[in-house]
């Protein structure tokens, strides 16, 4: 997949906004698969992708 992914503008417009706009789904991560995962340790266990909802791994 190209280096653009599917979410790839939504993760960069909650960068710029504040969280209680995110939290309550402004911009929320996607439902489907971005195909471009981008890992990050969300609790020391799990690893999620930054762009959507379905990226999920264990974090090792």
């Amino acid at each position: 997949m190209t280096r653009e992914g599917r979410y790839r503008w939504r993760t960069r417009l909650r960068r710029g906004l504040p969280w209680f706009l995110v939290d309550r789904g402004i911009a929320g991560k996607g439902t489907a698969d971005c195909g471009a995962h981008e890992w990050y340790n969300h609790d020391g266990v799990v690893a999620r992708c930054y762009h959507c909802e379905v990226g999920e791994r264990s974090w090792r």
